[in-house]
């Protein structure tokens, strides 16, 4: 195997040989240039990794060697779970040929072969014989990482034929809630993993206590996580008085809602977390169903414009096109942002869909306080400009609109 002479240099710097690169010499174009290029570097040894735990499988057939985990694992110099996600590389390229020799081109990266090991796991042979796995190669080479992995999950979830139920019900199972006193520090400590449903209720109920206890204090408060405590408590010992109403916000498409699941079936929790069929038909009997009408690109049409703050209706529609802060590669959620006017409210701009994004705080003050500027298109592909007036860059909002399986 050959590694493209474009990333030689680039692989010499990184165990330590000459020519030296200064980062320090680099613009922002130069720094985006050089990640891009070391990005595809990590990917070319990523996939001769990969192809080192192939060999070391076919020798531990012979008992020549102690297996890929074994191998890659040698003398210590990396964590025992890298060489165990690396292994796991090594048994999935065996599946798939093509996927290590596109690893180590760099066409495609660890995130996506581990997106296949992990999500592919849970087949079972005849599900697994029902899996186009040189299909999902050549889309790996296509689509970005997180994308790639809800396609390989559709995928999945196609091949059990189930929808994700299987999925959904194997983390209701999962859930738990464990506490213990730390003695040493003097303090009441305890962690819980939820599944998706009730992991965004629960934080949904402690987010509103909390902006209520923020709101009845006489006093300038700040939300953070000393006053998100106190509302647990309230919440936890309240005896079922004083409670704040707090819901699952989800996304469905009118289809599924009418017929049930399709090759294009949209239902997901407001942060993005899937889910099944049967349980947004489940939160549908106890809802208020709010209406957003898309057009041919899926963008939604206008709501109305009347206030200078966004009405529920018009957040309704902003969250069924983004999980996120729309800024380029930040991934705060939804539920932290404000939305923000492209244009000013008090220079004329309207409050409607197509003059409004949701900006996280960090982001927001950039626009503001920062002389950041940026541009909205039609199909809301937003343009990030630097204060000096330099194009950022581009960000192409997606949506929720899912990727297709084939």
């Amino acid at each position: 195997m050959t590694v493209p002479s474009d990333y030689l240099e680039l692989l010499a710097l990184l165990i330590g040989q000459t020519p030296r690169l200064e980062v320090s010499d680099c613009d922002d174009a130069g720094l985006r240039e050089l990640t891009t290029r070391l990005r595809r570097a990590q990917s070319c040894i990523d996939g001769l990794i990969t192809r080192v735990g192939v060999q070391a499988n076919r020798l531990a057939e012979s008992g020549s060697s102690g297996g890929a985990a074994s191998v890659l694992s040698a003398e210590g110099t990396v964590r025992g779970s890298t060489a165990r996600r690396e292994a796991a590389r090594a048994a999935l390229a065996a599946e798939m040929p093509g996927l290590a020799e596109a690893m180590a081109s760099g066409a495609v990266s660890g995130d996506h072969a581990d997106a296949i090991a992990q999500r592919t796991r849970s087949l079972t042979e005849q599900q697994r014989s029902s899996v186009d796995f040189d299909q999902l190669t050549k889309r790996a080479t296509e689509l970005p990482a997180d994308t790639f992995d809800a396609l390989v999950k559709r995928t999945v979830d196609k091949a059990k034929a189930d929808h994700g139920l299987g999925d959904t019900t194997a983390k209701q199972a999962a859930s738990a809630f464990r506490h213990w006193f730390d003695a040493r520090q003097g303090m009441g400590r305890y962690s819980g993993s939820f599944d998706p449903e009730r992991y965004e209720g629960f934080v949904a109920a402690i987010e509103a206590h909390t902006t209520r206890l923020a709101g009845a204090s006489s006093e300038p408060v700040v939300k953070n996580a000393n006053l998100a405590a106190s509302a647990l408590f309230e919440l936890a010992t309240s005896g079922g008085t004083g409670r704040v109403a707090s819901s699952v916000g989800f996304v469905v498409d009118v289809q599924t809602l009418k017929s049930g699941y399709h090759d294009h079936t949209i239902g997901q929790t407001v942060l993005g977390h899937d889910l099944p069929p049967e349980s947004v038909a489940r939160l549908c009997c106890d809802a208020v169903l709010r209406r957003v009408q898309l057009d041919e690109q899926g963008v939604p049409l206008r709501v109305g414009r009347r206030y200078r703050t966004a009405t529920d209706a018009q957040w309704a529609a902003i969250k069924t096109l983004h999980e996120t802060c729309a800024w380029d590669g930040c991934e705060r959620p939804i539920t932290w942002c404000q939305l923000h006017h492209i244009l000013e409210w008090e220079h004329g701009g309207p409050t409607d869909l197509d003059n409004l994004i949701p900006l996280c705080s960090v982001h927001h003050h950039h626009v503001h306080e920062g002389q950041w500027r940026v541009k909205l298109l039609a199909d809301r592909t937003l343009k990030i400009y630097r204060p000096d007036g330099e194009l950022h860059a581009i960000v192409v909002q997606p949506g929720r609109n899912r990727p297709k399986l084939e």
